[in-house]
């Protein structure tokens, strides 16, 4: 019979960060079986590592059984900018690379079950590509959501690609095998490159925000229409971006 997951100190400080964001990110009472459903961590494990963060009072647990934020996460402070925040911060960035590469540029946060676009700064050209600002899509079929997939903990990524990968056009990559090998060169390269995966005739580039200590909090992407925002272009426009990204963003955080 094999006994319960037994984690080191570090291994329990990771999965209680990663339960706290995701119920956060809800906004609204959440159970452990979606928890587990969207960190990839074993039930029996949420459901430890809830228990501890309820009597800790950073969650607090509804009459259904779920959990919610408590009021003990009130208590923290954290260099960790908002929403909000990173968006005002990092709009001259998007600015600035529109200028300088002169397609759309676009911020995103994992949000746990989604990428949210927070922010769009649109190209000048006569022909763009259409707006994402607000929206949310899958992981998989954008290439800011194939970065925020690359930097998460292995059973994150496992538990996800245990689920159905859906299509949003005959371009999209859904076999997990396939996204798994491509998460993989992403942390090689230190960017994504999406061909018409979410939209026919759109392309994406995308590059990690990194913190202070080098943790990713965000991705900036770059897309525009295939003709002109073409693969030939890589990896020179990549390494660049990326280049660009490091040194601005910690600029303007």
């Amino acid at each position: 019979m094999v006994g319960p997951e037994t984690l080191s100190t570090s291994g329990v400080i990771e999965r209680s960060f990663a339960l706290l964001q995701a119920v956060v990110a809800s906004g609204e009472p959440v159970g452990v079986r979606e928890l587990e459903r969207r960190t990839g961590i074993p039930r029996s494990t949420v459901s430890r590592v809830v228990s501890t963060l309820v009597s800790l009072g950073m969650l607090d647990r509804t009459t259904a059984g779920e959990v919610r934020p408590g009021a003990a996460l009130a208590t923290l402070h954290t260099a960790e900018v908002s929403r909000a925040g990173i968006s005002d911060q990092l709009r001259p960035l998007l600015v600035e690379l529109v200028d300088r590469f002169g397609e759309s540029a676009a911020l995103t946060t994992d949000d746990g079950a989604a990428v949210q676009y927070l922010l769009q700064i649109a190209s000048p050209q006569a022909v763009q590509a259409p707006s994402v600002e607000n929206e949310r899509h899958e992981f998989h079929l954008v290439a800011p959501g194939l970065v925020h997939m690359a930097g998460w903990p292995q059973d994150r990524i496992a538990g996800h690609l245990a689920e159905p990968l859906v299509a949003a056009t005959d371009h999209s990559v859904c076999d997990a095998n396939e996204v798994s090998a491509r998460l993989a060169g992403i942390r090689a390269s230190g960017w994504a490159w999406t061909d018409q995966e979410l939209d026919v005739g759109v392309n994406g580039l995308a590059v990690p925000v990194l913190d202070g200590n080098d943790r990713p909090i965000a991705a900036i992407s770059l897309f525009g229409p295939a003709y002109r925002f073409a693969e030939p272009l890589l990896p020179h426009l990549a390494a660049e971006l990326a280049a660009l990204v490091a040194v601005r963003s910690r600029t303007y955080l």
